[in-house]
C-alpha cells in the first residue's frame, strides 16, 4: 500500500510551523506522495519554505496552487483528486507528525482490511512546541461510534482509504470550520469502519489563537452539525446534550473558557489526559 499525504497552507499559517510539518513527513519519513495545495496567495517566507523542500522532493512534493482561498474544505477536495494512492494521510501547516506515523498507520491497514479511517491520540504543544498534555481519544471503533458527537478523531492525524471519502462526498464546502466533524459523521452514517491507535502520532498546536478562532458562530454550527449527526446516528439524550457544549464555551470570555476546558477535560469521555 502506498500513501500520500495531504496538507493545505494558506496566508495565515506561520512559516516557521510550517517547515517543521514538512519537515516532520518529508525528511523524517518517507511518503510516496505529498500532495500540496496552496490556498491562495502566502507570504514571501511560506513560498521560499516551499521552494526548499520542491527543490530537495521534487518527484515527491506536488504542489497544486489555487488562485484565490476558498477555504480549507475545497483545497482539501481538490488536493484529494490529485492523490495518486489508495492511503491518504492528512496533516495540517502548524502540528508535527512523529518520525513513525506513516509506517504505523500503513501497518494497521495492512492488517485490517475492512478498516476505513485511523487517527490517532496527539500531544498538545503551544506556539514554542511546550508540550501542554496529552489529547486521548477512544481506540476501538464501537468506542468511536458512540462518542461521534465528541469530535473522537484529531484531523490531522488520520489516514483514510481515498476512495471511501471520496464515496462519502468529500469534505462539505457549505462549512467554513468542523467539516472534517460533519464528514465523519457522514462516514458513520454510511457504515465505514474506525479506529484510534494507542499511541499519539503527532504533536497538535494549540495557542490563543486556537480559542479566540472559536467563535460563537463557529460553535453554533458545530452544533446544528452534532445535533443532526446524532439524530442520524441515533445516539441518546447524553450526546444530544453534549453537542450543545462548544455552545456554552463559546459564550464566555477566553480566560474563562481556558478554565473550563480545563475542568471539562477531566470529565471527556475520550479519556484525554493533561500533564
Amino acid at each position: 500500500m502506498n500513501i500520500s499525504v495531504l496538507m493545505s497552507v494558506y496566508r495565515g499559517d506561520e512559516p516557521h510551523w510550517f517547515d517543521e510539518a514538512l519537515q516532520s513527513i518529508l525528511i523524517n519519513q518517507t511518503p510516496d506522495q505529498f500532495v500540496l495545495v496552496v490556498d491562495g496567495a502566502v507570504s514571501e517566507l511560506v513560498e521560499n519554505v516551499i521552494s526548499t523542500y520542491k527543490s530537495k522532493f521534487p518527484a515527491v512534493l506536488d504542489v497544486i496552487r489555487l488562485e484565490n482561498n476558498k477555504g480549507l474544505a475545497h483545497a482539501l477536495n481538490v488536493g484529494l483528486r490529485h492523490c495518486h494512492y489508495e492511503l491518504v494521510a492528512r496533516m495540517d501547516a502548524d502540528d508535527i507528525s512523529y518520525p513513525e506515523r506513516l509506517k504505523v498507520q500503513k501497518q494497521r491497514f495492512t492488517s485490517d482490511n475492512t478498516l476505513d479511517i485511523l487517527g490517532s491520540p496527539a500531544i498538545d504543544i503551544n506556539a514554542e512546541g511546550v508540550k501542554l498534555g496529552k489529547r486521548g481519544v477512544p481506540r476501538s471503533h464501537e468506542e468511536i461510534y458512540k462518542l461521534m458527537w465528541t469530535c473522537p478523531l484529531v484531523h490531522p492525524s488520520v489516514m483514510f482509504k481515498k476512495d471511501r471519502i471520496l464515496a462519502a462526498g468529500g469534505y462539505s464546502e457549505e462549512l467554513k470550520r468542523r467539516q472534517d466533524y460533519e464528514l465523519w459523521f457522514r462516514c458513520a452514517d454510511l457504515g465505514y469502519r474506525f479506529a484510534n491507535t494507542e499511541e499519539p502520532l503527532i504533536k497538535y498546536r494549540v495557542t490563543d489563537d486556537s480559542h479566540k478562532r472559536n467563535s460563537l458562530s463557529v460553535a453554533w454550527s458545530q452544533y446544528k452539525i452534532g445535533l443532526k449527526g446524532v439524530s442520524s446516528l441515533g445516539l441518546g439524550f447524553k450526546a444530544r446534550m453534549g453537542v450543545a457544549f462548544p455552545v456554552v464555551k463559546a459564550l464566555l470570555p477566553t480566560p474563562l473558557r481556558k478554565l473550563l476546558i480545563h475542568v471539562a477535560n477531566l470529565f471527556d469521555p475520550r479519556g484525554r489526559k493533561h500533564g
